[in-house]
């Protein structure tokens, strides 16, 4: 087994654990530690259920794209395409980078509470 089919896997889990976290943040109505850090205090959050709002379509989103995209790695159904193979894995970089910019502003927005211009309201 091959470094990149363990990457691969390890993407996919975590896919499947997002999608999870997505599903249960959206059924119980109660923000999943893993999406705000362990010490914040959520009980104190300003707009909860705005942020569930906000991320739920991105965390669901990001988990769908890292599911499938680990599993295409994985399956190898792109071994004689490496270019596409390459194109998948920077994808795959610039979501996990755009949602944690997305996540950090909706934690600000929703959470915080904080303006645009970084006041707090």
């Amino acid at each position: 087994m091959s470094f990149d089919m363990i990457l691969n896997i390890l993407i996919m889990a975590c896919g499947i654990y997002m999608l999870y976290w997505a599903i249960q943040m959206k059924r119980n109505k109660k923000i999943p530690e893993m999406l705000v850090g362990k010490n914040f205090p959520i009980e104190r959050a300003q707009n909860p259920e705005g942020f569930i709002k906000a991320t739920f379509p991105i965390t669901f989103a990001t988990g769908a794209l890292l599911l499938v995209s680990g599993a295409v790695g994985a399956l190898e159904l792109l071994a004689s395409y490496p270019m596409a193979d390459t194109a998948i894995n920077l994808l795959e970089v610039v979501v996990i980078i755009g949602y944690g910019a997305l996540l950090m502003r909706a934690q600000r927005k929703y959470l915080v509470g904080e303006t645009q211009t970084g006041e707090r309201k």
